[in-house]
């Protein structure tokens, strides 16, 4: 029988008190994928306009749009170069995240079921599972991206008014934002959906040590016996997850104090909520 969802709430609440480590991945994954991004694409963007950089001393007073045009030309001539950098860059970046949400769920898990984890399992599971749930995250990813179709009614009917956009009379610059506005909100709708239908099959494939297919169709089977549970949880992270956007009204510290929360505390909190709800589902609820 499936853990009440209060239940989920509070004993993992502490079980991540007790096991304040759990935010370590996510601190890692933030770190190791921020200096991976700019070494990357800082790198190839930099490989591209090496000529024009040393025009810029500091005797010049250039306003930044002037460089910005200056260095467009050549920028353009290398999109394909910096195009391949950030495929590469978001490859890279989702393969160091698998590693890191492995280690995560994994040491949810050992928390969850003796009370205590430590860094090596984080190793453990993440060297074990990173590949399959790179996968997973893929496939689910492809079928997220699906929703896009919903906002190409509203390009079509955009694309031939843009010269004319200013000039457009009211209605018809109503109806051209209404029909674009439409396809957005489905698309949102659309993902939300997949978001709330998929939010389990990660946890299948770490907690079960199963692959990519078998963690997404174990945890589609296993929210389709639980819709309610997983919608409930689901909206409660959800809105967890909004509160460090809270802080951005905060001048200058308010983003980063933002992420500091949603790192060290809410990002490991939910993993560790999502297994222990995965976990009543495959074996009895904790008494």
């Amino acid at each position: 029988m499936v853990e009440e969802i209060s239940s989920v709430i509070g004993k993992g609440f502490d079980t991540w008190k007790e096991n304040l480590c759990i935010c370590l991945p996510f601190v890692f994954s933030l770190v190791l994928t921020s200096v991976v991004g700019i070494i990357i694409t800082g790198g190839a963007i930099l490989a591209t306009v090496p000529s024009l950089l040393p025009q810029f001393t500091t005797h010049d007073e250039v306003a930044p749009e002037a460089i910005l045009l200056l260095l467009m030309p050549q920028i353009l001539q290398s999109i394909g170069i910096i195009t391949i950098a950030l495929i590469v860059t978001m490859i890279l970046c989702m393969l160091i995240g698998a590693f890191f949400w492995a280690g995560a769920i994994g040491m949810a898990k050992e928390a969850i079921e003796t009370g205590r984890t430590n860094i090596s399992h984080m190793i453990e599971y993440g060297k074990r599972k990173f590949i399959s749930l790179f996968f997973t995250d893929v496939i689910i990813g492809l079928i997220s991206s699906v929703g896009i179709v919903f906002l190409v009614p509203g390009i079509l009917y955009i694309i031939p008014k843009l010269r004319a956009l200013s000039e457009l009379p009211p209605e018809e610059l109503f109806t051209a934002v209404a029909v674009f506005g439409l396809g957005f909100l489905a698309m949102i709708v659309y993902t939300s959906i997949i978001s709330i239908i998929f939010s389990l099959p990660r946890y299948a494939v770490v907690i079960d040590d199963v692959g990519a297919i078998s963690g997404i169709k174990t945890g589609f089977k296993l929210f389709i016996r639980n819709k309610v549970a997983v919608f409930l949880l689901w909206l409660i992270v959800l809105a967890v997850s909004l509160i460090p956007m809270c802080f951005n009204a905060i001048q200058y510290l308010g983003g980063v104090i933002g992420m500091i929360l949603f790192v060290i505390i809410i990002q490991p909190l939910t993993v560790i909520w999502w297994s222990r709800l995965y976990l009543s589902m495959t074996e009895p609820a904790e008494e």
